[in-house]
């Protein structure tokens, strides 16, 4: 599996679609995690991400296939592993900056600014709290 596509996956599986609005497959944030990982991070994250998305391909194939291939349970299972090992190593473990570059490309989508969350064209006034009701959308 490509890089891109694993992104995607990766990101698909973090922001799973709902009733309330599509999630990252259909905002195709692959791609764009892909193109800022290349083009904005340093050489040194490129490389870390880049070793981690190998031991995840590894660890996958010795679960019985491809990411994608894994079935939803098992796929949060591995992210919530790998997110608890970056939690605790920080800034320097790879799932940090694939996480930060999911939810970063998907709210700054069209789909994520107007679906995921309120958004206003023309912006008005300044309203530093807003009290949101249970279940209402945020607002970007």
């Amino acid at each position: 599996q490509d890089a891109p596509a694993l992104l995607e996956d990766i990101a698909a599986t973090l922001l799973r679609t709902t009733a309330a609005s599509p999630g990252a497959k259909a905002a195709g944030v692959g791609a764009t995690m892909a193109l800022l990982l290349a083009d904005c991070e340093s050489v040194d994250v490129q490389k870390r991400v880049a070793a981690g998305l190998q031991a995840l391909r590894e660890t996958c194939r010795q679960r019985g296939g491809a990411f994608a291939t894994l079935v939803q349970a098992e796929r949060e299972r591995l992210l919530r592993e790998l997110d608890d090992a970056a939690q605790k190593a920080g800034d320097t473990h790879w799932f940090s900056s694939v996480r930060s570059l999911a939810l970063n490309v998907y709210f700054s989508s069209e789909i994520g600014a107007t679906r995921a969350t309120r958004y206003v064209a023309v912006p008005g006034r300044y309203e530093g709290c807003v009290p949101l009701k249970p279940g209402q959308p945020a607002w970007w």
